[in-house]
């Protein structure tokens, strides 16, 4: 089962992560969310939206095929 994280912690790996609200007043989601960032609170259940890492990515720029 993948790790879950909560609102406040930082973001451990860059990747596309699973989003789920309380209470589903909205339908679980995808969004972009990139290491060492925080993880925000939902504006409507705050503290209680989750995340689950979908997808790890690596940032264009930092990808060694892409360097310069």
């Amino acid at each position: 089962m993948p790790e879950v994280f909560r609102a406040g912690e930082k973001v451990p790996t860059t990747g596309v992560y699973k989003t789920v609200h309380a209470h589903e007043h909205v339908p679980a989601h995808y969004v972009t969310a990139l290491f060492g960032d925080t993880f925000p609170a939902c504006s409507e259940c705050s503290d209680e939206v989750r995340f689950q890492l979908a997808m790890s990515a690596i940032h264009v720029k930092a990808h060694p095929q892409f360097r310069r």
